[in-house]
């Protein structure tokens, strides 16, 4: 096999580059960690601190106050007793670690998809607004993603077994994860199955996705053991067809990559004359948000919640707050993936947030996540207006943390 080797210049001005985004990433990880490490716990991080001392004492091993199996509490209650301490803010450092260890993990996705976009990406994941917080708090989220990118990287790099297996740990901490090892599964056999001759590759190659089977077979089990695939709340937490989670995700989307979909107008428009149906598509997905976007759910009647005030506000003005969904479909249309088995990620990404019930900011982590991982490189210009963009909603989400007046 052919290596093109790079210049050593090239090679220095990288680790450079490396180096200084990292040292950057570490200043700014021990200043999130210290501003919030000592408030009290807010929101559902009264829920997880008692599973996991749950688990500490022995009391439960296997505990079931929240919908999710309890992966990220087992390996927090490890943590905390190798440092014998189990405080609030000892774990909000434990997660604060893990959190670090996902970037670096992300990074590492990024740059065996792109090494000239890694950390273009790296730091659009580390400022995303919503995400920003959840990386010093006693939360499941952040640490579920390490198992997903984990995952995802293994699969880049061919090594499906390991894959699978990371794969299963990600269900150990959230069942749902299952539709993305899915799609990881899919983007490996599509990437490394030959064209040519693919039912003979496919045969040989299934001893390599054994370990994705065995984590559907397990999967099967679990939703068979528990009669239902949530654990614990199961009064609130279910499956079922709703729209709320894809529309809040798209007039989210539209702002959180604001530089980028204003800088797809022209494309936009390009595309918008080769092809009318899609206006058709549009109006037709208007009448379905305004029959079927909905707060019913009792968690989103929970005035303390920033996402819950958004959604209440696209609510009351359903045209207005259509705007910008409609946008951006027509952005995500003429944005382009790295590759073309990166376009599996849509559907994927359509399902995980329709069966999903309560409308909640942190079901965009993952979404807009492999979003920045799979998308081109976008201009210099582009990825430093977005930051820029990023700075006053990060500010102010610290801010009414640290006040305790609203919680994302």
């Amino acid at each position: 096999m052919n290596m093109e080797l790079k210049p050593s210049w090239e090679s220095n001005h990288e680790s450079r580059n490396r180096t200084f985004f990292f040292t950057a990433a570490l200043i700014v990880f021990a200043c999130g960690f210290f501003l919030l490490k000592d408030i009290r716990l807010i929101a559902d991080e009264y829920t997880h601190h008692s599973q996991i001392l749950e688990i500490v004492t022995g009391k439960n091993l296997l505990p079931s106050t929240c919908p999710y199996l309890p992966g990220y509490h087992w390996s927090m209650a490890f943590l905390s007793s190798l440092i014998h301490d189990h405080h609030p803010y000892a774990l909000r450092f434990l997660s604060s670690v893990c959190s670090f260890l996902c970037l670096v993990v992300f990074f590492l996705t990024a740059k065996k998809i792109d090494r000239n976009s890694a950390i273009q990406k790296s730091l659009l994941f580390l400022f995303l607004p919503p995400l920003f917080p959840f990386f010093f708090l006693i939360y499941t989220d952040v640490y579920s993603m390490f198992y997903v990118f984990l995952a995802l990287w293994a699969a880049l790099n061919r090594r499906l077994r390991l894959s699978g297996i990371l794969g299963i740990l990600s269900l150990i901490v959230r069942q749902n994860n299952i539709l993305w090892l899915g799609l990881i599964a899919f983007i490996a056999y599509f990437e490394n199955v030959d064209t040519q001759d693919r039912w003979k590759d496919v045969k040989k190659r299934i001893p390599q996705f054994s370990f994705f089977g065995l984590a559907l077979i397990l999967t099967i089990v679990f939703v068979i053991w528990n009669k239902g695939f949530v654990l614990g709340d199961k009064t609130n937490h279910f499956l079922s067809l709703t729209a709320g989670n894809l529309f809040f995700s798209a007039y989210l989307f539209f702002f959180l990559f604001l530089p980028q979909n204003l800088a797809n107008g022209s494309k936009i428009l390009h595309f918008l004359k080769q092809n009318k149906l899609i206006l058709l598509i549009l109006i037709e997905l208007f009448f379905v948000y305004l029959l079927f976007f909905k707060s019913e759910h009792l968690y989103n009647t929970l005035a303390g919640h920033i996402h819950n005030r958004i959604v209440w506000r696209m609510e009351s003005h359903k045209i207005l707050s259509f705007l910008p969904i409609a946008y951006t479909v027509l952005s995500l249309c003429v944005t382009r993936l790295q590759q073309k088995s990166f376009y599996l990620f849509y559907p994927v990404a359509i399902l995980f947030l329709i069966t999903l019930p309560v409308i909640e900011i942190r079901y965009t982590f993952i979404p807009f996540s492999l979003f920045l991982l799979f998308k081109e490189k976008s201009s210099e210009r582009i990825t430093l207006l977005t930051l820029a963009t990023y700075v006053v909603p990060i500010v102010c989400l610290m801010a009414l943390i640290l006040d305790r007046t609203y919680f994302p």
